[in-house]
């Protein structure tokens, strides 16, 4: 009986509240391993820093050991990493330029900048090296991806386009930093008053639900304006120091690899649907690495970024109609048909049954509460082909770089009120729900995309 009353308090510790949560992570991961095939990637951004012990002596030998295998490999490889350091630094003085504005409007208008506000926060010592080697490592990965074939280089960083424009370059940076002037001065007082948008319960349609109805990121109305969709890639590629694309370009490795295998649509168009398309960047990747003939929907619930996306597709097909010319092929010959765009909700897409042969969703889920998730997922696998495809791409989650997990909370302070509950909601339980059956995990960085199918009786 004494050795039983003395062995209740180890019990009691062991099975506290932190060690039943880590014990809970534990499970979670090894069963989405169990579930998904996952690429190499994955283990490495869990191992990176695990321990949060790296200095900043480690990340700058993160970078230069990139750097110099990049050097190795020379030529093309050189050329890649080339450009996407100029853009980073690019991005780096559109975030110095923001944050020196935003301090300096500070205190023109004799505010007391707060202790931990966003700008002082991002501007500590350790986080630019970090971020800059994320971004090095990010755009290391996307490059082995591009070596394997899985996807094309990226179409803007090689042809003549307006993103190499400095007029057009310029003309971002000033829009960025009036942005950044208002998105952190937003942030630091944090009031509610600045997480309103022009959208209010008195609006007479009901095309806009209550989640939507609030400034995510503190930007200028939310989703609802058109100074919002003009600088949105600027904003998240600062944000991010240029490797947003390379992040989100994750989720081509599935759709192409569904193009590529495709059995059951010969003789027709592919027919893929982007859920939540916003200004349309990834779209255009997309296009750009499936079939010409591929007819692609974008569907969003601004119409600001909706026409957005569709400048950004008219843009992506001038610059391949040129690509194709040079290459030989006749003007008059060559034809590549808009993408077709609709205002709707992704709870209640406007698409009939099983229209689709792939749905991607891109950065949805973490703006969105845990029950509309479950809505969206059955969305997009009722109106998925048998044998079809349903991407997933959006924000880590806890357990995925574990050495994270404790600050990960601090992104919902830029007014992203379902993130933390985002974080910690299983999302292949929404999936499995509806249907469809888990394939390929991968994450870059601050990126995961998650792969299902939608099985085929007839296979």
């Amino acid at each position: 009986m004494q050795n039983l009353r003395s062995s209740i308090p180890i019990v009691q510790i062991l099975w506290n509240t932190s060690f039943r949560k880590k014990l809970q992570d534990f499970l979670v991961q090894l069963n989405m391993k169990t579930l998904f095939l996952c690429d190499k990637n994955v283990q490495f951004w869990r191992d990176f820093n695990i321990d949060g012990k790296y200095e900043e002596s480690d990340y700058l030998g993160d970078i230069s050991a990139v750097t110099q295998r990049f050097i190795n490999k020379g030529g093309d490889a050189l050329g890649y990493f080339a450009r996407h350091n100029a853009r980073m630094g690019y991005f780096i003085t559109n975030g110095v330029l923001g944050t020196v504005s935003s301090k300096i409007h500070e205190r023109l208008r004799s505010k007391i900048e707060p202790e931990d506000s966003f700008a002082n926060s991002m501007s500590s010592a350790q986080v630019l090296p970090r971020m800059v080697a994320e971004a090095a490592l990010a755009y290391e990965q996307d490059y082995e991806r591009i070596e394997e074939g899985k996807y094309k280089r990226p179409y803007d960083m090689y042809t003549r386009n307006r993103q190499n424009s400095p007029l057009y370059l310029g003309q971002q940076t000033g829009r960025f930093i009036n942005e950044a002037i208002g998105t952190l001065s937003r942030r630091n007082r944090g009031a509610e008053e600045d997480k309103r948008t022009w959208l209010t319960d008195n609006t007479s349609t009901k095309m806009y639900p209550d989640y939507y109805k609030t400034a995510f990121h503190y930007q200028t109305d939310g989703w609802m304006s058109q100074e919002s969709a003009n600088v949105y890639e600027t904003s998240t590629e600062t944000l991010f120091l240029g490797r947003q694309d390379a992040m989100q370009r994750t989720a081509l490795v599935p759709l192409v690899e569904f193009s590529n295998n495709r059995k059951d649509v010969v003789g027709r168009p592919l027919k893929i649907l982007e859920i939540a398309c916003g200004t349309g960047r990834f779209m255009t990747f997309a296009r750009d690495n499936l079939p010409l003939d591929a007819k692609f929907t974008g569907v969003d619930l601004s119409p600001f970024y909706l026409e957005k996306a569709r400048d950004n597709d008219k843009n992506w097909r001038g610059i391949r109609k040129r690509v194709e010319n040079s290459n030989g092929a006749k003007k008059d010959d060559f034809k590549i048909e808009p993408a077709t765009f609709v205002q709707a909700k992704a709870e209640d897409l406007p698409f009939q049954d099983e229209e689709f042969d792939a749905v991607v969703c891109m950065y949805l889920y973490h703006e969105i509460p845990r029950e509309v998730r479950a809505q969206v997922t059955s969305e997009m696998a009722r109106v998925t082909k048998k044998g079809g495809r349903v991407i997933l791409t959006d924000s880590y989650q806890k357990g995925d770089r574990p050495v994270n997990d404790k600050v990960m909370h601090l992104f919902g302070k830029m007014n992203e009120p379902f993130y933390c509950d985002y974080i910690e909601d299983y999302l292949p339980k929404h999936f499995e729900t509806a249907g469809l059956e888990p394939l390929t995990k991968t994450i870059c960085s601050s990126t995961k995309s998650l792969a299902f199918a939608k099985p085929n009786l007839n296979d």
